[in-house]
This record gives structure tokens, C-alpha cells and sequence, in this order.
């Protein structure tokens, strides 16, 4: 998942027995055979492990994301499913690390627990170095630092305040918890949230260069979460922006320890050093997505569509971000073909490269199948992905195969089981859910929420009008613990809530193929011009 942002909480939907047309009943028989097949014969963790032990991190980019594209691709044609294929985007270099080792050098000796962060050079051999603790938010922070960072290695945030921990580090959604969330939030400004990640983005490139130009020889951050848990993404991997400076996330203890001894009375040099080697990939400077269909009996058919990202960061595995999501759809297409299905539409699987940097395999399916916008590379915009460049623009061009698209479901929110999905303003398809998840109610999926939520790969279909879906999960300890972090790994995902998920992505699926009708739109973006002129023409 690219970016935890919720956009608005959970609302129960109750909708009237007339709502929903019989073109929406259930097929309960094929329910039947989707449970039997997916709780009993399931290859959900055979999938999952496979991408985690055997392949391992999957940074975009790198020659492990592209063996998990050849992976993925063979097994889709291995199942049956036709067209298995790759599709490629502009993306840049990759990046692997190979070895890192951090010390405390003075006024004790220490080993300090870190990881180099994403993108970053090693520092070919070991460098030792004295510490400034120089923390800086925003562009205004940087004149308070002017000429004190010569030759030093910079620890670039604060320490924050100290508070008690929670105990609530495992969660599941009861339903209290549930009906606390059940109330409906006006939407927030999508551009809000994206002006806020815009900033966020940039200033690492600002950052970087200050640090550059006032001779500073590497960076140290503080990881965002307690207990020696490492988050080292990092966002600086455009070709010709690359950083030039070696950077470390360290832990936050250990960050912390760094800091007071730098603030003792008696003004000793806190010095560390740091090895840090990797590797670049330019061999191949695109990156990919896995595509593979069930192939439409209708004539001209319409596609239905089911994705997750592929990529990971490269601290963990990758297992619950987003190995879980990829490997219940790839086990949804797999039951879906153990059971022959013959359906109306295509359905197609898309597992996405690029989604941890900004949708880029997602947007790109976008932009060559359904729609374009204008892009614009101005100012901050530039050290951004295609889907910020394109966001909210004006006019959008339509593909031949926007017509014929029918919906999206998405998987990206860890490992948890599915307990319901946000419909993104989407009073239909509110109605319509609610007939599709009848059959589970049985297995705790039954909340349906005319919420909308960001952060994940449905983002680029919904933002062109088209019915695009992500499900609500259990959170476990996906945003306490194992999201961006090191302990990302095949522990920490559990079978009975992906065989769970896969089961309800196999039905919805199947059902959204079998309509008679294409799955109902809600009304297409216009400008904000475009709002006030009809409020002045009513």
C-alpha cells in the first residue's frame, strides 16, 4: 500500500428489498462451488510462499520484481488462464542492497541497528564520521544549519515526545468497532491529501540537495515506528534526481540514543560509522505489471477486472504488503479456472508494478486502455509519479476500452481477512454489494460503506469516472507493526483470512461478469468551472 490516507471511515449502508434488479441475485450454486473449492483446495499459501521465501522483496525495478512478473505470468498460463502477459512502464533504475553495518564509535563502542534506505549509494567502504542532529521539517528549517554540516553525517529528524505505547497491537474489527465507524464522513479534498503527499515527496529532493550543497557526507532518519522496527522507504529514484548522499533509517532507539548523548553537558563528538554497499539495475530502465484473462463468451465482451500490487518495499518480504493481496487474486483466478467458469465478460487479473512509488503500473494501464489526461511536470510536480502529474486534469481523452469496462476490485490493505468494502459515493453499487455478500455474512464480511478510501490502485479507475473498489479488511497489525517494516514477512499473514478473501473475490467477480448490465457508473469528474457554471445556469 502506497500510502496509509484514509479519505473517510466506515458507514453502514441498509438499502430497501427494491433496490437491486434480479439481474443481481445471487447464483448461490456457484457460491457453493467457490467455497468448496476455495476452502478446500486452496493454493493461497502454497502462492503466497513462494513469493516471499522463494522470490522474496520486490522492489520496483529490481531483477527480483522482474523474476515475480516471469513467476506470476507462467503460473497464469500454468492454470489456464489466457494472454498471461507483461506490460511494461517508464519507470528508472533499480535498486538492491547488499550489506549494512552501523556503529557507535565514540564515546563507547556499539553496534546500531539500521537499514539503508531505498535508492540510496552505499558509501563504498566505511566511513566514519561525527554526528549533527539537524532536524528539518520543511525548506524554512534549512538556513538554522547553514555552514555547520561540513563533513558531518546529518541525523535529519526529531526525537518526539515520549508517550506510553498501546497495548492494541493485534486488532481485529468487532462489532463494536464496526458500528463506531458506521456513521458517513463528508469527503475531504482528494487534493488536499495529494497536495500534502506532493510536499512530502519534494522535500526529500530538497532536503537531499541542501545536505549536498552544504557538504554534509551522508543522512541518518529517524524510523517511524518503536520496538527496532525499520521502515527505510525512500522516493528519490528518478533517473538524473538520484540521491548522491548514503542515508540510513535507523531505529528509533537507537536514534534516540544518538541524540542525548550529542545534547550531554560535557560536548563530547557523538562519532559513528557507517558500511553501506548496493547494487543499481539499469539494465532494463521500465518496470512491469502481470495481466492474464478469462476470456469474455460474449460478443465484443466487456472486462471485469481484479488487482493487487506486486511490489514491495525492500526492508521485508513483502508479504503482507502486498504479497497478501497478489496472491488472493491470483488464487481467485485459480478458482474461478478449477471450476470452468464460462462467463459474460472477461476477467482480467492485474497484479501492479510500481504501486509503493505512486500506481505507476496501474496508471500506465490506464493511460494505454481506458483514458489520458493532460500531464503537468511543473514545479513540485516533477519529482512525481504520472498519476500526480495527471491528477484532477482536464480534458480526459477516452480509450476504446473505456466503454466497455465494466468494474474494479482491489486488495491492498495487509493480510486481513475481508469484512466489507467502500463504495466511494456509489449508491448502487451499495445496493448491489449488499446482495453479493449475503452468502458471507457467515464469514464476517457484511459491511458496506458509501466511504470512500485512498491509498491503493483503485484510485487511478475511480479518478476517470469507472467503477473502481478496494475492500474493507481486518487490520491485525498491518498499521502498527508490519506495514513498510522489516517483519513484513509469510509470519505475519494468516491462511484462514486469505482463503476467506479469495473466496469473496472469486464471487464478486464471477457475479459482476454475469450481469446482464455493465455495473453502474457513478457521474463522470468535471472541473471545478464546470460546478459553478451549472450552479449559475440552475
Amino acid at each position: 500500500m502506497m500510502r496509509q490516507v484514509m479519505k473517510a471511515g466506515l458507514a453502514l449502508v441498509l438499502m430497501g428489498a427494491g433496490v437491486v434488479s434480479a439481474d443481481d441475485q445471487v447464483d448461490l450454486d456457484m457460491v457453493t462451488k467457490i467455497r468448496e473449492e476455495g476452502f478446500r483446495r486452496s493454493h493461497v499459501m502454497e502462492t503466497l510462499q513462494h513469493l516471499t521465501d522463494e522470490i522474496g522483496p520486490r522492489l520496483t525495478g529490481s531483477p527480483a520484481m522482474r523474476l515475480a512478473n516471469d513467476w506470476t505470468r507462467d503460473k497464469f498460463t500454468e492454470w489456464g488462464l489466457k494472454d498471461a502477459r507483461l506490460e511494461g512502464f517508464e519507470f528508472g533504475p533499480g535498486w538492491t542492497p547488499v550489506r549494512s553495518e552501523i556503529h557507535l564509535t565514540s564515546p563507547r563502542a556499539e553496534q546500531l541497528y539500521g537499514l539503508p534506505i531505498a535508492w540510496h549509494p552505499g558509501t563504498e567502504g566505511k566511513m566514519d564520521g561525527e554526528i549533527v542532529v539537524a532536524p528539518m521539517k520543511s525548506a524554512k528549517d534549512f538556513d538554522k544549519y547553514k555552514g555547520k554540516l561540513k563533513g558531518k553525517i546529518v541525523l535529519v529528524d526529531a526525537v518526539p515526545e515520549q508517550k506510553e505505547p498501546s497495548n492494541k497491537v493485534f486488532t481485529r474489527l468487532d462489532d463494536k468497532a464496526l458500528q463506531d465507524e458506521a456513521s458517513y464522513n463528508l469527503p475531504s479534498s482528494p487534493q488536499a491529501d495529494l497536495d500534502s503527499w506532493i510536499d512530502h515527496v519534494a522535500f526529500g529532493y530538497e532536503r537531499e540537495a541542501f545536505l549536498q550543497a552544504e557538504g554534509a557526507v551522508a543522512m541518518v532518519s529517524r524510523s517511524r515506528r518503536p520496538g527496532n522496527l525499520i521502515d527505510a522507504s525512500g522516493y528519490q529514484y528518478k533517473q538524473g534526481m538520484l540521491p548522491k548522499l548514503p542515508a540510513v533509517s535507523l531505529a528509533a532507539e537507537d536514534y534516540g540514543m544518538l541524540v542525548r548523548l550529542s545534547e550531554a553537558d560535557d560536548k563530547r563528538p557523538v562519532t559513528i560509522s557507517l558500511d553501506v554497499a548496493v547494487t543499481y539495475h539499469n539494465e532494463d530502465m521500465k518496470s512491469y505489471s502481470t495481466l492474464a484473462d478469462i476470456p469474455g463468451k460474449a460478443k465484443n465482451a466487456e472486462v471485469v477486472m481484479a488487482g493487487a500490487h506486486l511490489d514491495s518495499w525492500r526492508v521485508g518480504d513483502g508479504a503482507v504488503d502486498n504479497g497478501a493481496g497478489t496472491a488472493v487474486v491470483m488464487e481467485a483466478a485459480r478458482i474461478l479456472k478449477a471450476l470452468g467458469v464460462q462467463p459474460k465478460r472477461t476477467i482480467r487479473f492485474a497484479l501492479w508494478g510500481g504501486e509503493e512509488q505512486g500506481y505507476y503500473g496501474s496508471q500506465r494501464y490506464v493511460i494505454d486502455h481506458l483514458a489520458d489526461r493532460p500531464t503537468n511536470v511543473e514545479g513540485k510536480l516533477k519529482y512525481l509519479t504520472p498519476y500526480e502529474q495527471q491528477f484532477g486534469r482536464f480534458p480526459i481523452s477516452f480509450k476504446p476500452g473505456y466503454e466497455k469496462f465494466s468494474v474494479y476490485f482491489n486488495l491492498d490493505n495487509g493480510s486481513g481477512k475481508i469484512r466489507g468494502i467502500y463504495t466511494e459515493g456509489n449508491a448502487k453499487a451499495a445496493a448491489i454489494f449488499g446482495k453479493w455478500f449475503a452468502p458471507f455474512h457467515d464469514l464476517g464480511a457484511e459491511t458496506i460503506t458509501m466511504n470512500e478510501t485512498g491509498g491503493t490502485d483503485h484510485e487511478p479507475f475511480d479518478d476517470i469516472g469507472l467503477p473502481g473498489f478496494q475492500f474493507i479488511q481486518e487490520p491485525l497489525d498491518y498499521g502498527t507493526r508490519t506495514h513498510h517494516t522489516q517483519i513484513d514477512t509469510l509470519e505475519n499473514a494468516y491462511e484462514d483470512d486469505l482463503k476467506q478473501a479469495a473466496v469473496i473475490m472469486a464471487t464478486f467477480l464471477y457475479e459482476a461478469a454475469m450481469r446482464d448490465e455493465r455495473f453502474p457508473r457513478k457521474p463522470m469528474p468535471v472541473m471545478e468551472g464546470d460546478k459553478k457554471d451549472e450552479k449559475a445556469e440552475e
